[in-house]
């Protein structure tokens, strides 16, 4: 799907997001459980203020760096934010796995940073993958 949304993932392994720089447009992978209904509409969690963080040290990990400056580059430099879904194979395990990568369109997002610093995106647009 990235090759066809000319992004690229800074590692195809643990990336949780990519970038196509000629477009300026930002992937971020959105878990679909992962759903709030507020009285805004829909919005979806791309990222918790935990999320990528060691236990043990508290430091952060190389995924959720990557994902730090991707969304930097979203708030900060003025790319687009689009998001694609993936399932989990069991929403309550830790760490996750992904069951299911729905690759047929992304959606065009709003991000918003709550205050707690969850990052959310709320759709605006769908866009199909060909």
């Amino acid at each position: 799907m990235m090759e066809r949304l000319g992004a690229k993932q800074l590692n195809t392994v643990w990336s949780w997001c990519a970038v196509n720089e000629a477009e300026r447009r930002v992937y971020f992978s959105i878990w679909t459980d992962h759903v709030h209904q507020t009285a805004d509409g829909t919005h979806y969690v791309l990222q918790e203020p935990h999320w990528g963080l060691d236990d043990a040290t508290g430091k952060s990990k190389a995924a959720r760096n990557d994902q730090d400056r991707k969304l930097s580059m979203v708030f900060d430099e003025g790319y687009e934010a689009y998001g694609y879904f993936i399932v989990a194979k069991d929403v309550t395990a830790v760490p996750r796995e992904i069951a299911e990568t729905r690759t047929s369109f992304v959606m065009r997002l709003e991000l918003t940073r709550a205050a707690d610093g969850t990052v959310l995106g709320k759709p605006i647009a769908r866009m199909d993958v060909r």
